[in-house]
């Protein structure tokens, strides 16, 4: 039996990894993972296949905002992540790359903006997949905590910031499928289901395009 290709899930603890996971299954019911209100309870890297699933799904743990936790532990999760992605780079047909909108300023505020010399960690994981070459769609979660106006001054600040590390960052309706030059953002809610059908869409997308 052919192995299915895969979807990796990445991002820091609680941003909504698993929920949104939950969302890409035929039968989410069946979906035993956790869902973020623990930040950092995914611990293992682990597989998720159905059925009726054209791809298997690779959430892995979150790292960077786990409460209760020593510094030689978050940097452990750090190491194995790079293990595994350095390992199994070449299974990956696309990579979702959560953020979550609530901790985009307080992230740049803190790694970019008081400590130039500190890639922002979000940063610091696009730069490091896209040495592998895997697509990336970033997500950026949990729009529906703030207002329209905020969103857009919020995710603004995300685009220019990205440029300082030679990210850059486009709207998915304003990404070519082709060009390996950008990173495409989709703003997302997982609690609203808000733009989950287009997730679905560029997910297809890819998967055909290796299929092809």
């Amino acid at each position: 039996m052919n192995k299915k290709p895969s979807l990796l899930i990445i991002g820091n603890s609680n941003v909504g990894k698993s929920s949104i996971t939950r969302l890409l299954m035929p039968n989410p019911r069946k979906f035993k993972g956790k869902t973020g209100k623990t930040p950092g309870s995914t611990l293992l890297i682990k597989s998720v296949s159905q059925e009726n699933l054209a791809y298997e799904i690779v959430d892995l743990p979150g790292f960077g905002y786990i409460l209760h936790s020593s510094r030689r532990r978050s940097e452990h999760i750090k190491k194995q992540i790079v293990i595994h992605i350095e390992k199994h780079h070449k299974d990956y047909f696309c990579g979702l790359v959560i953020i979550n909108v609530l901790r985009i300023e307080d992230e740049l505020e803190k790694y970019f903006f008081q400590n130039k010399k500190t890639i922002p960690l979000s940063f610091e994981l696009l730069s490091f997949l896209r040495e592998f070459n895997i697509p990336l769609l970033i997500v950026i979660n949990k729009i529906d905590k703030i207002s329209n106006m905020d969103k857009v001054k919020i995710i603004n600040l995300f685009v220019e910031s990205a440029k300082q590390y030679r990210l850059n960052v486009v709207h998915l309706d304003k990404h070519e499928l082709y060009n390996d030059e950008e990173i495409p953002y989709l703003d997302f809610s997982a609690l609203k289901k808000t733009n989950l059908e287009k997730l679905k869409k560029i997910i297809q997308q890819l998967l055909n395009q290796i299929r092809s």
